[in-house]
């Protein structure tokens, strides 16, 4: 090695221990703490003994001990493995920490399977992987108010944590109170695992794993599959965006070189669970969930012969930092994301113990611990979004491309209802003075060249008297860099590297940033700002109710030094900002719908129809829409931007959904060179009598079925699959290419049927 190549290296060494050293994150209070780096000191003591596992007061240490019970379970705790176990009363089903069909198990194994956490953290680079097990330290025990609790004190990593295991009325609820964790000096904490193999199975049993893929997918168990290099591992609600490497694939130093990610579904709901045959169970992740992944691994997946689910809690993020020419430096948060970490596990037995019974208990969570209230409906609806205008910028200068006024909105809402269509919603969108993009965060004035405020008045009137509710598209969280309408030094968020975040859409043939706009991330607390702000102007328009871009799908913290915000905060605010919504204009919508949105909206447009397909899936179900069916409205992709339709409308009936369109006055054409040029297809004189049969034929099927929650889902056959409404009135869809008969029922090729009376299975 060459004199100038050691002086390099020394150099960069230098820099990065500058940097561990300098870039500094604050924390409530006033605290500040360096980025995660080791002093090479972990351990608290010299003790290399196996972790011991002290004796539950008034018990031998190696006994099976009640320590709690209700009308309907018991929960137990091993005071061998310091494990527990929940067992129903009734039926004598039991729920156990690790697999007891320990069939091609090796002794190495057993070990890791017998273990109630999997633990990450960090010396300053790529995270350690560890368990209780396989440190020094004591498990101590103690009964709590509907349960046990269990201190770990690991000193030869010197992390300090707790775990709680409580009864509830459904069920069991595991906690990690954050004011149990304390650590050391040198080893910092990344990730805790509770539970990685909680009634997991055996590959040779019956049944499949439940992952929120989407609106859901199912991994069949199977003795003989493909070899699979990889699990489930997916962020609830998606990457956080200001950290680069949770979103993308790649990052480089050059970040127009980046590699997004190809196009896939995110989770919109934190639940999973397991289906063994007449035995199962739902995880719902009660706190947490804005820091946390799913993590589901077929049998095989690290040579272990189980099918197993969990969750894994983040208390630090990482990201890579690049330092001029030098090279890139992996930095972890210097303080570890706050709150405590829960998730409740429903036992669920017989017809109940798959994912309908999942999704049933997940559903009775929403309206018994949080509180939401069904959104009624009169009567299925087809749901309109009209886009207004656009600006395309020129060589020089720019124009404004009008794609309808507020009159020939009025125009389409007559051709539709003269096609038959007489319950429809319309969402405009690009409405303002700047167009789809324009000056937001701004959405005041109303475009002129549309008609301005007196014709969209005039319009809301319109539709009004027609018995239509007009509700306004607004973005307040992800504008255009160029608009001119905030201030980049303050309004926007900050990666850890303290620079604001840019945000490019990836290019779907490449998979690298599209040329052109970029966006940046409008800090949450002054987006709802802007938003409150204009709340009056909408006020006057007569509207009935706002789309909030972004809010449903789209969640990030902050990681400027002087104003962090945790994605638990970001959520808090986009709820605010729906209920003042509600409360003030009427009603709030949102794209995709996760999670933290349900209880504070009145539809959800782009609702996820379908799973990613990753390889290990064996078949993708409507977890989501049995959710909240009945529940909030909720509308998939625009049916002209549909890759298969009549396939996609097939399933839009199987999943009860009406059907949304994105159109026009003027023709796509004009499209080009504009952010909109994807919308290939709008004319809606194109789309005029598809959408209005479509409209009629769904509105058939599930008018029977308003606002009835969906209680039973089933495969037939391959291609048939058969949907049950509280009601009794069960809908047949079949995919296939010739007719099928199913429970009697001639289901016609590429067609469905709907059965009425309570006659259907």
């Amino acid at each position: 090695m060459s004199k100038r190549t050691i002086y390099k290296l020394s150099v960069f060494v230098v820099i990065a221990a500058v940097v561990a050293a300098v870039l500094l994150v604050r924390y409530p209070k006033g605290k500040q703490t360096t980025a995660a780096a080791s002093n090479g000191v972990c351990a608290e003591n010299d003790d290399k003994a196996p972790i011991k596992i002290r004796a539950l007061e008034g018990a031998a240490g190696d006994t099976v001990k009640q320590v709690a019970e209700n009308g309907k379970f018991r929960l137990m705790y091993d005071g061998a493995k310091g494990l527990v176990h929940l067992e129903d009363k009734s039926s004598g089903y039991r729920w156990y920490n690790y697999p007891q069909n320990l069939a091609g198990i090796s002794e190495s194994q057993l070990a890791l399977i017998q273990n109630p956490m999997v633990i990450r953290y960090t010396q300053g680079a790529n995270p350690t992987l560890t368990n209780p097990l396989k440190e020094a330290g004591t498990a101590a025990p103690a009964l709590i108010e509907g349960g046990v609790r269990v201190d770990y004190a690991l000193t030869s990593i010197g992390l300090h944590f707790a775990m709680e295991y409580r009864l509830t009325a459904d069920g069991m609820e595991v906690k990690v109170p954050f004011e149990s964790i304390k650590e050391g000096a040198g080893c910092k904490l990344v990730s805790l695992e509770p539970l990685p193999y909680f009634d997991a199975a055996n590959a040779k049993e019956n049944g499949y794993l439940f992952i929120p893929d989407g609106s859901g997918a199912i991994v069949n168990f199977k003795e003989k599959h493909l070899e699979y290099f990889d699990r489930y591992y997916q962020n609830i609600y998606g990457g956080d965006p200001a950290f680069k490497t949770k979103t993308k694939e790649t990052v480089l130093k050059n970040s127009k070189e980046d590699v997004f990610p190809a196009p896939q579904e995110t989770i919109a709901m934190p639940v999973f669970g397991i289906n063994r045959g007449k035995q199962g169970f739902a995880a719902i992740v009660t706190e947490g969930d804005f820091d946390a992944k799913i993590a589901a691994a077929p049998s095989g997946y690290q040579n272990i012969g189980l099918y197993r689910a969990s969750v894994e809690f983040t208390y630090r993020n990482d990201d890579v930092i690049f330092i001029g020419d030098s090279g890139e430096v992996p930095m972890y948060q210097g303080g570890m994301i706050q709150g405590d970490r829960g998730v409740r596990y429903v036992p669920l037995q017989g017809e109940q113990s798959g994912y309908v019974g999942m999704a049933n208990a997940y559903r009775s969570y929403l309206t018994n611990d949080r509180g939401v209230k069904p959104v009624p409906q009169d009567r299925p609806e087809l749901q309109l979004q009209l886009v207004g205008g656009v600006v395309r910028d020129e060589i020089l200068g720019s124009t404004y491309v009008k794609m309808t006024t507020f009159e020939q909105a009025k125009e389409i809402i007559d051709r539709f209802t003269e096609q038959g269509v007489d319950a429809m919603g319309v969402t405009l969108e690009g409405w303002s003075d700047g167009g789809v993009f324009g000056s937001q965060p701004l959405h005041f004035p109303v475009a002129g060249k549309l008609g301005g405020s007196s014709r969209l008045v005039d319009l809301a009137n319109y539709a009004k008297s027609k018995g239509i509710r007009i509700t306004l598209d607004a973005n307040y969280v992800k504008p255009y860099a160029d608009s001119g309408t905030f201030k980049e030094s303050k309004d926007v968020i900050r990666g850890l590297n303290r620079e604001p975040l840019v945000v490019r859409h990836a290019n779907l043939a490449t998979l690298q940033q599209q040329k052109g706009m970029k966006f940046l991330l409008l800090k949450p607390e002054t987006a709802a700002g802007k938003m409150n702000k204009e709340l009056a102007k909408y006020e006057k328009l007569g509207i009935t109710g706002i789309r909030m871009d972004h809010v449903g799908k789209l969640l990030y913290s902050d990681q400027s030094p002087s104003s962090l915000f945790s994605r638990k905060q970001t959520a808090e605010s986009w709820k605010e900002v729906l209920e003042s919504v509600k409360n003030r204009i009427g009603g709030a919508a949102v794209n995709y719908g996760n999670a933290y949105t349900f209880g504070h909206v009145n539809r959800i447009d782009n609702a996820p129809m379908d799973s990613s397909h990753f390889i290990f899936e064996d078949r993708t179900v409507p977890f989501y829409q049995i959710v909240l069916r009945g529940l909030i409205p909720y509308y998939g992709e625009p049916g002209n931007m549909r890759e298969d339709g009549p396939k996609s409308f097939l399933r839009m009936i199987e999943y009860g959904a009406m059907p949304l369109y994105r159109l026009s006055y003027a023709n796509s054409s004009n499209l080009q060179r504009t952010p909109l040029n994807d919308l290939i297809s709008s004319d809606y004189r194109d789309w005029l009598e598809p959408a209005a049969e479509e409209y009629r034929k769904a509105a058939k099927a599930l008018k029977p079925v308003t606002n009835q929650p969906i209680v039973g889902h089933e495969q037939l056959e391959p291609d048939v699959y058969r949907t049950t409404f509280a009601n009794g009135v069960a809908i047949y869809v079949n995919y296939g290419e010739s007719a099928k008969l199913a429970d009697n029922v001639r289901i016609e090729a590429g067609s469905y049927a709907v059965v009425e009376g309570g006659s259907a299975k």
